[in-house]
């Protein structure tokens, strides 16, 4: 049995890296869905096929510089930036976790975590099956604690609206800012962290490009649901994933 569970908890971290490569290719396709789905990887740029050899998270990268090597294009950065979102979910998941269970939904959110955040990144768009995949990993947190249900419900009711209510506020001022996908984002991970990281994640997530944008005197819009995604994901690994699921 602890064998099992040992092996299991191995898996989750050295598989992190593959599948945060996989879910870096879907975002960089998105809203269209990559080709092929499974099966051998291909150049997205002239439709070579990837060597294995070439395929290792990071290190590939890495080594290549950035380029890919059938074509000489240069890889979206969501490559990498995936995959290493993939090897700290992985490895999060697997040393944290309380318990195997807690492992796995970890493991979920972290990947959907950074599928949403790397469209975001990309597209400055919030993808709808992110959102119904994150819905369902605050849903198994909820029923997973029915002690804590009324107050992760309400936390979730409570930044829904307040991002509502900033999202008219902005738009009445007639500039873009807040979309629909980061209201309810912004509801889901509320429901996802409970009442007491909430507002923190908020504010991180809300300073955290301030900063970026003020240490290199470039100001724009920022995708808000990707550094959403980055404070949720910092705080569940921060209060461990025991806090959300046990």
């Amino acid at each position: 049995m602890i064998a099992a569970a040992l092996a299991a908890r191995l898996f989750l971290a050295l598989s992190g890296p593959f599948v945060g490569d996989y879910v870096a290719t879907l975002a960089a396709a998105w809203p269209r869905a990559p080709r092929p789905i499974l099966g051998r990887s291909q150049c997205a740029r002239c439709g070579a096929p990837i060597a294995p050899v070439r395929a290792i998270p990071l290190i590939s990268w890495t080594l290549q510089r950035g380029r890919r090597a059938c074509c000489g294009g240069r890889i979206p950065i969501v490559y990498p930036l995936g995959e290493a979102a993939g090897l700290i979910t992985g490895l999060g998941a697997a040393i944290l976790a309380p318990s195997l269970a807690a492992a796995a939904w970890g493991y979920a959110v972290g990947m959907t975590l950074a599928y949403v955040a790397l469209v975001d990144l990309r597209r400055y768009r919030i993808p709808t099956s992110g959102l119904v995949a994150l819905a369902l990993e605050a849903a198994v947190a909820v029923v997973a604690q029915p002690q804590e249900r009324l107050a992760r419900l309400a936390t979730g009711a409570v930044l829904a609206l307040v991002f509502e209510l900033l999202r008219r506020l902005v738009r009445r001022g007639g500039r873009a800012g807040l979309g629909e996908g980061d209201v309810m984002l912004a509801g889901i991970l509320g429901v996802m962290v409970n009442w007491r990281p909430a507002a923190p994640m908020v504010f991180v997530a809300a300073a955290a490009p301030l900063a970026v944008q003020l240490a290199r005197r470039k100001f724009g819009p920022a995708p808000l649901g990707l550094w959403l995604c980055i404070s949720c994901g910092v705080f569940l690994l921060v209060t461990g994933v025991n806090a959300s699921l046990q």
